[in-house]
């Protein structure tokens, strides 16, 4: 079976996205424990989810699985840093898979 989908990187995340060929997008979300401690693995977890939730209406349909991994550095972007870098990635995601 073949894989569908994208893999791209911004300097402090890696962003997978494929088609879900739903009617909306879904977030899954990877923060490891070995760079961070519960505390700051929420953090960063609690500031992509409202980021999502803030955009996911700009993100162009189909509907799509995003997967964000956060990487050593992200602990250090506030909300406005973190809609910087991923807001260009996902939008110029023109319906394609």
């Amino acid at each position: 079976m073949k894989a569908e989908g994208r893999r791209l990187r911004t300097s402090h995340f890696g962003v997978g996205i494929a088609v879900n060929h739903l009617d909306h997008h879904r977030l899954g979300l990877v923060v490891q424990k070995r760079y961070w401690s519960a505390v700051g693995r929420n953090r960063i977890k609690r500031c992509i989810r409202e980021f999502f939730r803030l955009n996911r209406h700009r993100i162009p349909l189909p509907g799509k699985d995003l997967v964000v991994i956060a990487r050593p550095g992200a602990q250090d972007l506030n909300p406005a840093q973190i809609a910087e870098e991923l807001l260009p990635v996902l939008l110029k995601q023109k319906g394609r898979s």
